[in-house]
C-alpha cells in the first residue's frame, strides 16, 4: 500500500465524520431568526406560544424564543417563525421573502432537511 493510498482512506474517514455532525435546533432557531430579520419590513421576532406559556423572557443576547423548531426524522425540520412587521409594509410579501431567505439560508448553512417554513404574524408596530 502506497502512502497516498492510506491518506486518501483517513481522509474519506474524516468526511464520513464531519457529515454526521448534528446541528441543534437551538442553532437551527437563531439561524432562522437572523435570516428573518434581515427581511425588510420586519421588525422584530416575537414569541412563540409555549414560551408564552412558561412565562420566559426572551435574553438579550438571543432571539430563539420567536422561532420554534421540530423534527420528524422522516420528513426533516419544521420551522416556525413569529414575527412582528412594520406599519405599512405588504404582509403577504414580507412573510413570502421571510420563507425563502430562511429556507435559502438554512440549506446554505448545513445540510439539514427542511420539511417546510412557517411564518406567523404576531404583531404589527410602527418604527
Amino acid at each position: 500500500m502506497d502512502n497516498n493510498e492510506g491518506g486518501v482512506l483517513a481522509q474519506e474517514s474524516l468526511d464520513a465524520e464531519l457529515a454526521a455532525v448534528h446541528v441543534s435546533q437551538e442553532t437551527i432557531s437563531v439561524w432562522a431568526a437572523e435570516a428573518a430579520l434581515s427581511v425588510e419590513g420586519v421588525i422584530a421576532i416575537g414569541m412563540h406560544n409555549a414560551a408564552q406559556k412558561k412565562g420566559r423572557r426572551p435574553r438579550v443576547d438571543t432571539k430563539a424564543y420567536g422561532v420554534r423548531v421540530t423534527e420528524d426524522a422522516a420528513a426533516g425540520y419544521t420551522v416556525d417563525i413569529y414575527l412582528v412587521v412594520r406599519f405599512g409594509a405588504k404582509i403577504p410579501e414580507v412573510a413570502w421573502n421571510v420563507q425563502k431567505r430562511v429556507t435559502q439560508g438554512l440549506k446554505e448553512a448545513s445540510d439539514i432537511k427542511l420539511k417546510e417554513v412557517n411564518i406567523h404574524i404576531q404583531g404589527v408596530k410602527a418604527d
